[in-house]
C-alpha cells in the first residue's frame, strides 16, 4: 500500500500531523474538571439501572475502606459524545485500589464475589493469577448485555514478548502506568475521598483533545503485539491519528526478531494468538473492517497471524463480496461476519499451513475444517456447475453445502460462478413446489414414500421452468401417479 493510499484510510492529509478536534471532546482544561462534578456528569451519561449497579459496587469497596475508580473506555467516552447522548457501553472497567484484601485473593475478585450473591442472576468469572474478576448480564431485564470487569490494581511484568503477564499488587497510579494508551489510562475515583476526582497521569485528555493515539511506553508493543491491532482499531474508530513516536514504536516492534526467535524456540504463542483473536473479532465485525486491515498490512502486523500472510487487493475483493452476501442472507441465517473475513484471510497462506494458524487461533472446528476442504469444494462446485445445463441440477449440488461455504467460494470463484451462487440465495432457494403434500391428499393420492418422489419431480420442473402453473403440476402429478414409480 502507498502512503498516499494510507493517508486516505485515516483521512488525514499528513500521517505525522496532530489535528485539534475540540468540537468533539469536552471543553473541559484539568482545572476546571477538579471543579466538574465527574460523578454527575458520568452518571447522567449512563444507563441509570446500571449506574446503580456501580454505586452498589462502589459501597461495597467504601465500606472495606478500598479506593474504587472507574477507568478506561467509558471514561474516554465521557469527553466524547454529545452531553445529550448516552454512553452505549457493554464493558465497564473497575479497579479497586485495595491491598489489604484479607483473603488475600485480591480486592476486586472479593468485591465480584459479594455482588454475585446478591445478583444470582450474574455470571461471574474469576481469573485468579490477575487478580480479576467479572460479572455479566445477557439480555437482562434490567441490565440489558453487559459485562463489569473488576480488577484489584496491579502491575504487570512480562517474562517475555507476548507471554502473558505475571501479576503484582500495586497502587492506581503504577496500575494506570501499564496500561496501552494515553486516552485509555484515565481514572476517576468513585470512592471517598476526593470522590469525582480525574486521574490523568498521561496527559491523555490532551491527546483526546488533540485526537491521537499515543502510547505509554516505547517498548509497549514489543511486549504486547495486540496492542498494535488496538491502535488501529481505536484510529480508525475514533478517527485519530497515530502520533509520530508511536508509529514509529509498532515499525519497530514488527521489524524486531525477537518476536520470531521466541515462536520458533517456544512454537506456540496461545496467549498472544488468543488476544489477537478477540482484537480481530473487534475489528472484523464492524463496517471498517477493511480500513483496519490495510492499515494492519501496511505495519507489517498481520505477520504476527503468519509470516507468509499477505493482504492484496485479490484477498480484499474475496471479502467485499463476501460481507455482500453476508448482508443479504445473514436475515436468514446466522453467518458471522468477522469469522468468515478471517476465514477468507487465512485462506490466502498455504493450505498445509492453515491448521496449525486457525488451531492456536482457537477457532471452531467447523472453521478449521472448512480451511483444509474448502479448496477442494472450491473446485468441485466450480466444475460441476458449469458442466450442468438444468437449474435443477444446479439446485440438488448446491444444496449439498452449507452456506458459508458457498460463500466463501462465491467469494472466491470467477464472476459466472459468483452469479449463478448469488441468484441461488435470491432466487432458487425460495422456489418450492407448486403442490404441498396436502395437495396430494385433497387429489385422492394416500400418503406414502411416493409424496417425496413426486414433490421432487414437481421442484425440479418448475426450477426447470416446465411448470409454470399449478394446473401444469397437477397434470404432472397424474401423469406420475398412472405408472408404477421406482
Amino acid at each position: 500500500m502507498n502512503k498516499k493510499k494510507l493517508l486516505n484510510i485515516l483521512g488525514k492529509k499528513d500521517l505525522l500531523e496532530i489535528n485539534t478536534k475540540n468540537s468533539l471532546v469536552r471543553n473541559l482544561s484539568n482545572e476546571n474538571l477538579i471543579e466538574t462534578d465527574l460523578i454527575e456528569l458520568i452518571s447522567n451519561l449512563v444507563n441509570h439501572n446500571i449506574w446503580q449497579l456501580i454505586k452498589e459496587i462502589t459501597w461495597e469497596a467504601e465500606i472495606k475502606a478500598w479506593d474504587l475508580y472507574i477507568v478506561g473506555g467509558v471514561v474516554r467516552d465521557l469527553f466524547l459524545v454529545n452531553k445529550n447522548k448516552k454512553i452505549l457501553t457493554q464493558d465497564i472497567d473497575l479497579v479497586v485500589d485495595g491491598n489489604n484484601s484479607p483473603l488475600n485473593i485480591g480486592a476486586g475478585i472479593e468485591i465480584a464475589q459479594t455482588i454475585k450473591q446478591r445478583h444470582p442472576e450474574a455470571k461471574l468469572v474469576v481469573h485468579y493469577d490477575f487478580k480479576t474478576a467479572s460479572l455479566s448480564w445477557n439480555e437482562d431485564k434490567r441490565y440489558g448485555s453487559i459485562q463489569i470487569d473488576i480488577a484489584t490494581s496491579r502491575t504487570e511484568i512480562y517474562p517475555y514478548p507476548a507471554a502473558n503477564p505475571k501479576v503484582q499488587l500495586a497502587s492506581i497510579k503504577q496500575d494506570l502506568s501499564r496500561r496501552d494508551f494515553t486516552i485509555n489510562a484515565l481514572a476517576i475515583k468513585l470512592t471517598s475521598p476526593e470522590r469525582g476526582k480525574l486521574l490523568d497521569l498521561f496527559m491523555g485528555l490532551l491527546d483526546l483533545k488533540k485526537a491521537q493515539i499515543k502510547v505509554l511506553h516505547p517498548n509497549s508493543f514489543i511486549e504486547d503485539p495486540t496492542r498494535i491491532y488496538r491502535a488501529v482499531r481505536f484510529a480508525i474508530r475514533l478517527n485519530f491519528n497515530i502520533e509520530a513516536n508511536t508509529i514509529q514504536y509498532i515499525y519497530d516492534a514488527t521489524k524486531n526478531e525477537i518476536y520470531d526467535k521466541i515462536n520458533s524456540e517456544i512454537s506456540i504463542l496461545p496467549s498472544l494468538t488468543i488476544r489477537l483473536k478477540n482484537e480481530l473479532r473487534s475489528i472484523l465485525g464492524t463496517n471498517c473492517w477493511r480500513a483496519s486491515l490495510e492499515l494492519l498490512s501496511y505495519f507489517g502486523a498481520l505477520n504476527y497471524l503468519h509470516p507468509k500472510l499477505t493482504l492484496n487487493n485479490k484477498v480484499l475483493w474475496q471479502m467485499r463480496y463476501a460481507v455482500r452476501f453476508i448482508k443479504y442472507v445473514n436475515p436468514h441465517y446466522k453467518i458471522v461476519q468477522w469469522l468468515l473475513i478471517l476465514e477468507i484471510l487465512l485462506s490466502s497462506i498455504p493450505q498445509k499451513e492453515r491448521n496449525f494458524v486457525a488451531t492456536n487461533l482457537q477457532l471452531p472446528s467447523e472453521s478449521i475444517k472448512r480451511l483444509l476442504e474448502i479448496q477442494n469444494i472450491n473446485k468441485k462446485i466450480n466444475q460441476r456447475l458449469s458442466s450442468y445445463c438444468k437449474v435443477s441440477d444446479k439446485v440438488k449440488l448446491l444444496n449439498k453445502f452449507n452456506n458459508v461455504e458457498l460463500i466463501l467460494v462465491a467469494a472466491q470463484s470467477k464472476k459466472e460462478i459468483r452469479s449463478l451462487i448469488w441468484q441461488y440465495f435470491t432466487r432458487f432457494s425460495k422456489i418450492s413446489s407448486p403442490l404441498s403434500g396436502h395437495d396430494l391428499k385433497k387429489m385422492g393420492y394416500l400418503p406414502g414414500p411416493k409424496y417425496k418422489k413426486v414433490l421432487s419431480i414437481l421442484l425440479d420442473k418448475t426450477l426447470d421452468r416446465e411448470i409454470k402453473t399449478r394446473k401444469e403440476a397437477e397434470v404432472i402429478v397424474q401423469q406420475i401417479m398412472a405408472r408404477r414409480l421406482d
